[in-house]
């Protein structure tokens, strides 16, 4: 079994499934198996999950719904096909395959070659099926991300881009390392590079060292690519910064190995970035988070002589929702202004740093804006509920703000929360600052 796509990943926010595609094939005569992967793929990914045990079947499936199919599991040998036919019929409509098979041959890997499949499966226990339906994950998360080729060479730039492609992901091509570095500037969201050594006007080595100067490990995978017989490019390459190499010629099997495990790995990290600065209950920003953030925000800010403003928000009377209507309406009420103070505030800092408590970091208005911003928000919050509340549950807020370059950002915190506490004194649902 192959080492990649062991980890796993939850189901797309959104659900983003990619082109609008929400449906997979499983193609497979063995009922208990075809009933066993389809609930598998169903649980994992929430999507819907069709069925054909013939290529019959699977003509007739495709025939009519086609263009809801974003990728396919199927068995090489069926009964009215058993040299494979299907992954032909498959591939035909432009469909991400994924090839169950009980031996590997050279007809096998020959169809990954050829681009007819994304890779195969060996049906030998449950370890199998699961490897199955992790690169049905993939494929969903691969949807919209954009991976960068870099080659001098047209026909080893086309084989590359054709192959990643071919699983989903959106490839942008270079033809030299400075074509690559202005595409690296131009779309910072692009998030693995594959980059030959052997380039003009910025060699691999070159590129690599400058998208390091621009984005770290855990924004940017890279894979160095290199033909030559010399022994010290890979660690050359490593040197420099990037993620993984791997040498020409290159199998179609060893690249998605390499591409999916580096993709994973900022997956991995971006996973560990969440634990450690979003807060779990609201998708805010934690308190951490804000502080770190906040600190080098107000620093640049104060450089630059731009307005600073900071606001603290309280949820009034919390203690009594939660005894009156249960702890679980109370983290409702949490989640609900969270997600309202996101939808109002999208150009500012915000955070949840503590039970019903909230803070604000603005940069780019001043006091006065964006102090009626605050009770503009204020003033609407009574007026949208969440469907999950309860009827005629109270909800308002009390906010202090402060604004203005008298101190580091925990002075202006101090005095944000000061003019909290008065609002809270003198009578709630009120703004003071």
């Amino acid at each position: 079994m192959k080492s990649s796509l062991r980890h796993s990943f939850r189901a797309p926010r959104n659900s983003a499934w990619p082109g609008g595609k929400h449906a997979v094939l499983v193609v497979e005569d063995q009922r208990a198996l075809s009933e066993m992967l389809s609930s598998m793929i169903q649980t994992t990914w929430q999507c819907t999950v069709f069925t054909a045990a013939t290529l019959a079947e699977a003509r007739e499936l495709l025939a009519t719904r086609s263009h809801e199919i974003f990728a396919a599991v199927c068995d090489v040998n069926l009964p009215d096909a058993p040299y494979g036919e299907v992954i032909d019929l498959v591939a035909a409509q432009h469909i991400p395959a994924i090839a169950l098979t009980g031996t590997i041959t050279s007809d096998i890997r020959g169809m990954m070659t050829q681009g007819l499949i994304v890779d195969y499966v060996l049906k030998k226990g449950l370890p199998s099926f699961e490897y199955a339906v992790q690169w049905i994950g993939r494929l969903i998360r691969n949807s919209g991300l954009k991976v960068l080729v870099a080659d001098d060479s047209p026909s080893s730039l086309e084989i590359i881009r054709r192959m990643l492609s071919m699983q989903g992901l959106s490839v942008q091509v270079a033809h030299n390392g400075r074509e690559a570095l202005a595409a690296l500037n131009a779309q910072p969201d692009i998030k693995l590079a594959l980059v030959d050594y052997n380039m003009p006007l910025v060699d691999g080595f070159e590129f690599v060292a400058e998208a390091r100067r621009i984005m770290g490990k855990e924004r940017l995978a890279i894979i160095g690519i290199s033909g030559e017989d010399h022994s010290d490019i890979s660690a050359r390459f490593l040197k420099h910064g990037a993620n993984d190499f791997i040498s020409k010629p290159y199998s179609f099997e060893e690249m998605t190995c390499r591409v999916n495990q580096n993709l994973e790995m900022l997956e991995l990290v971006e996973h560990l970035h969440e634990l450690a600065f979003v807060d779990p209950l609201t998708s805010l920003y934690n308190r951490r988070y804000f502080f770190e953030q906040g600190k080098a925000r107000h620093k640049l800010a104060h450089e630059a002589q731009a307005p600073v403003v900071v606001a603290m928000l309280d949820i009034d009377h919390f203690k009594s929702i939660n005894d009156r209507y249960g702890h679980a309406h109370g983290d409702i009420v949490i989640r609900h202004v969270a997600s309202c103070m996101t939808k109002h505030f999208p150009d500012a800092l915000v955070a949840r740093i503590g039970g019903e408590e909230f803070a604000l970091f603005s940069d780019n208005l001043p006091l006065a804006a964006l102090r009626e911003r605050l009770d503009a928000f204020r003033e609407l919050l009574p007026r949208h509920s969440s469907d999950e509340m309860p009827a005629g549950m109270p909800i308002s807020i009390s906010i202090g703000v402060h604004g203005g370059h008298d101190g580091d950002l925990n002075a202006l915190l101090q005095r944000a929360d000061k003019r909290l506490y008065e609002a809270k004194a003198n009578g709630r649902n009120r703004l003071e600052g």
